[in-house]
């Protein structure tokens, strides 16, 4: 994937990323308060989506302040470019969960807070069998137990959930999310096509750098075998590196505000259209992105894209 990406072709940042940072504020805004009158009766939509777009949004100026050029801080150093792959694996794990809950809103929400609970009562059961005879441990061990009994009611949980919280489904994976609940014989949709399409050409490439597995090491971490302060060609490596996670995140972020518009119509969707626009005659996995999927939504045929 780090060949395919390849670098961002030379171009003043801020025509991207201006336009861009306007129209996430936007986005949050919309999200904040113009959540749409015929979801309100879904207790926890709002706020799912809402955090897990302002999750995306805090790792995308994180991503920004690891990349800047300007203003110069010394603090900042060209190595520290490396720790973007991983940053860019939790934004596509919030346009996954985005993707996948949009599909069907009530069920997958109530799935996903279901799952949220699960995990905190069998970590409250870890901590009782691991903590519970100590002294210290109760007065958070209570709060822990106080949390998880408000999520029962909440969430009208069964008593044989209660028992066995094990029983509720985990919150799938992103590989999972393309294949749930399709046929292996037929055709993918073109939802979970485009899940699949995520999973193999972005999802593998940054688990492999974030794990350091397979040729995660090498992709991530090939431009550290050398000081780059005294070696020109390994200085080269980190920048095209940069360049070519920066990409990514431009193209995941705008690819979640194009989702969210999609779904939603919070009347931005011109701007996200100029940003396509603006975007993919200069980073390669962003015009691969649009192509896929984007280009038919919006209605842009590729005479647009020429500036």
């Amino acid at each position: 994937m780090q060949d395919k990406q390849s670098a961002i072709q030379a171009v003043d940042a801020a025509v991207i990323l201006e336009p861009l940072d306007s129209l996430l504020l936007a986005l949050e805004a919309k999200l904040e308060r113009e959540w749409p009158a015929r979801l309100a009766h879904l207790p926890g939509a709002r706020e799912l989506f809402l955090l897990t777009f302002r999750t995306a949004n805090a790792t995308y100026r994180s991503i920004r302040y690891l990349a800047a050029d300007k203003p110069p801080d010394p603090d900042r150093r060209l190595e520290y470019c490396v720790s973007i792959s991983p940053l860019n694996r939790t934004i596509l794990d919030n346009l996954f969960t985005v993707i996948f809950v949009l599909e069907d809103i009530p069920a997958r929400c109530q799935w996903y807070f279901k799952s949220d609970w699960r995990e905190t009562r069998l970590e409250l059961e870890r901590f009782r069998a691991e903590y519970g005879q100590f002294p210290d441990w109760q007065e958070w061990l209570a709060k822990l137990a106080k949390y998880s009994d408000i999520g029962i009611t909440l969430l009208e949980l069964s008593p044989s959930e209660v028992a066995e919280p094990s029983r509720i489904p985990s919150w799938p994976t992103p590989g999972n999310m393309a294949s749930h609940e399709v046929s292996p014989k037929l055709p993918l949709p073109q939802a979970r096509a485009f899940l699949k399409y995520l999973n193999d050409w972005f999802y593998a490439d940054l688990s492999q750098q974030s794990h350091l597995g397979g040729s995660g090491l090498t992709k991530r971490a090939g431009g550290l075998i050398n000081d780059y302060r005294k070696n020109p060609e390994t200085e080269q490596q980190l920048i095209r590196y940069k360049k070519a996670q920066v990409g990514q995140t431009i193209t995941l972020m705008l690819s979640l505000a194009s989702e969210f518009e999609i779904y939603f119509d919070f009347g931005l969707r011109e701007r996200v259209r100029y940003l396509w626009a603006v975007m993919t005659p200069y980073i390669v996995v962003g015009k691969e992105m649009f192509d896929k999927k984007y280009a038919s939504l919006f209605n842009m045929s590729a005479q647009i894209l020429v500036l």
